[in-house]
């Protein structure tokens, strides 16, 4: 199976009506859309965190709109997500923030320290390794936010608004993150409403009304 997310006549709550969507392994999207288009409701499909009224959601294979509540925990490991409100904890230094994902999915200590140190140099993190996050911009903290989603080589990555509070330049930094990243073998979905934004990427799908 090379779809590693396909969305199919889904509805949801008034927004999102009848939506199709199949985005192929090793693929970077762009869902470029006002607020209240319908993204932000796709990507709480994607994790399970909402219901559809009706439709199919397949990530990775995984029937999400089939999942039992008790699977829903498990299966949210394997998703790499980052929201526009970046939220790191403050008891953890940069570091730390990168390694979490690992600790949950219980990864041996040595194999932790090493992916986190892969990470750390990847995202140009070295300076800020052990700060805490209240030192951090709002560019270096998103930083973080995908580091941290990244970190256990999830199926896919949903980036929601990711260079929301970010000005331009910092913006076109995050994309090509994310891009190098999308390099890397990883599927990345984003969602925007900044046609700038956007444009940083080869191409972008128009969201409307809940539809594509």
């Amino acid at each position: 199976m090379n779809e590693a997310i396909s969305v199919s006549k889904v509805v949801c709550r008034g927004v999102l009506n009848g939506l199709d969507l199949n985005l192929y392994k090793g693929s970077l999207t762009v869902l470029l859309g006002p607020s209240g288009s319908g993204k932000t409701t796709l990507f709480k499909l994607l994790t399970g965190e909402l219901q559809s009224d009706n439709g199919e959601i397949l990530v990775g294979g995984v029937s999400v709109t089939s999942l039992a509540k008790s699977a829903i925990a498990k299966f949210r490991q394997k998703i790499g997500v980052v929201f526009q409100d970046v939220e790191l904890l403050e008891d953890r230094n940069v570091g730390e923030q990168i390694a979490l994902p690992l600790e949950i999915e219980g990864m041996k200590k040595a194999d932790r320290q090493k992916r986190v140190d892969e990470v750390i140099e990847r995202f140009q993190l070295q300076d800020l390794r052990d700060k805490s996050p209240n030192s951090l911009s709002m560019s270096e903290r998103q930083r973080v936010a995908i580091g941290r989603a990244v970190a256990g080589e999830p199926m896919v990555l949903l980036a929601d608004e990711p260079a929301a509070h970010l000005d331009y330049a910092a913006a076109i930094q995050i994309a090509n993150l994310l891009t190098h990243e999308n390099l890397r073998g990883m599927t990345i979905l984003i969602g925007t409403s900044n046609p700038d934004f956007a444009g940083l990427f080869p191409k972008a799908l128009v969201m409307s009304t809940g539809k594509i």
